[in-house]
């Protein structure tokens, strides 16, 4: 499948080079004010992710600094981009293991880590939801309601069924048959999947969200799709083209799609392409639409935040060798 987007791309940029040239040409004549406002709108993403992820670490009863968690992010987000097809899950797991170090234990940053996930789905249903609600396509508004709705029925379901015995065995079965699941696949996680599953409960029972948690879990997870797509906004608009929010959310839906179901590293090629696509589709002419994309792809895989990321990590590192 890698190979088929790569052939198609590949197709997509032979066919459109006189666009794609007047494109990198048009990246001279940027509005560099827009491109710093995105650049910032970006910034506040990944900060409200970080938010998101110190919220539930503190529900869990850990402690850990919103600058050790910004740091993990975009290491993860880094080895994401960088590894085809499992890039997602090594970077989960890199995240995972900074968290560790940062001083959660292994329960807290496990279960913030698949938390922040299910608040993350909730909430981008609602930039799906208003796009197709903007768009006039209630069956798409719909299907993204639906889906949020269904998630959150699981989680209270789940806290339901943890405050009686017989609910707590029924999820420690569903739980171990899962976690045995993964052992067979991927020989992960080590251990009794029984013990395992009751180690998850556990943890899962220890969070303390009050509605003021949860309202600020939401808060976070609503700022960190919302700010990403203000920073594709403030990127057209430094590209020298301006649309209706309607169509802004169609494009940034368009490029979230292609990502979901591209096997290629953060979805490059078939986001552009999409993207690209989309922004036509809105009447913008080629050169300028390619300009525009560049623009957010270039800030939204976080380059420079992952560079800091990685000279935090080894600042950190040696800060706690020097100590023991």
């Amino acid at each position: 499948m890698i190979a088929a987007i790569a052939a198609g791309g590949a197709f997509a940029v032979y066919s459109e080079r006189s666009s794609i040239d007047r494109g990198l040409r048009h990246v001279g004549h940027l509005t560099w004010a827009w491109v710093l406002a995105a650049s910032l709108s970006e910034v506040l993403s990944m900060l409200a992710l970080a938010l998101l992820y110190r919220a539930l670490m503190q529900a869990s009863g850990a402690r850990v600094t919103v600058t050790s968690i910004l740091a993990a992010s975009f290491t993860a987000n880094a080895i994401s981009i960088a590894v085809p097809v499992i890039g997602a899950g090594l970077g989960s797991r890199q995240a995972y293991r900074q968290f560790r170090e940062a001083g959660a234990d292994p329960g807290a940053a496990s279960l913030s880590l698949t938390l922040a996930g299910v608040v993350s789905t909730v909430t981008l249903a609602t930039v799906v939801t208003t796009a197709a609600v903007l768009s006039g396509n209630p069956a798409a508004s719909a299907g993204g309601f639906a889906a949020a709705v269904v998630l959150l029925a699981v989680a209270i379901a789940v806290a339901l069924e943890l405050r009686s015995e017989p609910g707590r065995a029924r999820l420690t079965r569903i739980t171990a048959f899962g976690l045995r699941s993964s052992q067979r696949l991927i020989h992960r996680p080590k251990g009794s999947a029984e013990a395992l599953a009751q180690k998850v409960l556990t943890s899962v029972e220890r969070l303390r969200l009050r509605p003021v948690d949860l309202a600020e879990m939401a808060l976070w997870g609503l700022v960190n799709w919302w700010a990403d797509v203000g920073c594709l906004a403030f990127a057209m608009l430094g590209a020298g083209i301006a649309l209706p929010v309607s169509k802004i959310l169609l494009v940034w839906t368009a490029g979230a799609g292609a990502a979901s179901l591209s096997p290629t590293p953060a979805g490059i090629g078939a986001v552009e392409i999409a993207m690209v696509a989309a922004l036509a589709g809105a009447g913008v002419r080629g050169s300028y639409a390619i300009t525009a994309v560049l623009v957010y792809r270039a800030i939204s895989l976080k380059g420079t935040g992952t560079l800091w990321a990685a000279l935090y990590r080894y600042v950190f590192k040696r800060g706690r060798a020097s100590q023991t």
